[in-house]
């Protein structure tokens, strides 16, 4: 465990003394490793649009809106529409059973659960593809809220989603952790007045953690437990 110890957000967040404290996770990079099935999806939606993009391109950008990775690598805004489309098209089809849980993540959001946490995800994937995949993993016992982008756009920020999470717990947690690979997901963590948590197990780099201010960095999936236990 990497210790950044960074400066308390900003925005604070009003506590409820008798709510359970909530650990978010984001999904693709942290709960589960996707690279797989969403590069290939990727690389077959921009082909078919006549734009051949790098594998490897992709994957570094996994975490990302759909539409905002293909106009990172290179597809024109004027097909950028129907690349996505072909992509979810494929993912709803194929691409979604590919994902696989980290090791040692079931063992961490077991334990985190029967310490009294309330676990929910947050994810940039769109939320009925997130709900599969957790159902699909085994992670369903210990869920109990998933969060994701929707199909209109109205949720597309990392903060909107964690929002959101939080909402549909139905209460005012005592305390909230958001735990993701990517800065955005310590970025909007913070701005909310969360704990982040930088998962360096999945697509984004410690270094990339700790430029965002990650309160705490995890190598392995235990390394959260150490943290909020």
């Amino acid at each position: 465990m990497v210790n950044s110890h960074a400066a308390p957000a900003d925005d604070e967040v009003p506590i409820d003394p008798d709510a359970k404290p909530l650990a978010l996770f984001d999904m693709d990079g942290t709960l589960t490793d996707p690279a797989d099935g969403i590069t290939a999806c990727h690389v077959w939606a921009c082909a078919e649009v006549g734009v051949t993009i790098d594998p490897a391109a992709a994957t570094a950008l996994m975490g990302m809106v759909a539409e905002d990775m293909h106009r990172e690598l290179g597809v024109p805004a004027d097909v950028v529409a129907e690349s996505t489309r072909l992509y979810r098209e494929r993912f709803a089809v194929a691409g979604w059973l590919e994902d696989k849980p980290y090791d040692g993540i079931v063992e961490l959001i077991a334990s985190l659960h029967d310490a009294g946490y309330v676990i929910g995800v947050a994810t940039m994937k769109l939320e009925p593809f997130a709900e599969r995949i957790v159902e699909r993993v085994g992670l369903t016992p210990y869920i109990s809220v998933v969060a994701g982008s929707d199909a209109a756009r109205t949720r597309i920020t990392k903060r909107a989603i964690i929002e959101r999470a939080v909402e549909l717990t139905g209460a005012t947690p005592s305390g909230v952790a958001m735990i993701g690979d990517r800065h955005h997901d310590i970025d909007a963590a913070r701005g909310l007045g969360y704990t982040a948590i930088g998962a360096a197990w999945g697509y984004g780099s410690i270094e990339e953690l700790m430029r965002a201010n990650a309160h705490a960095i995890a190598n392995v999936p235990a390394d959260v437990a150490e943290f909020l236990l």
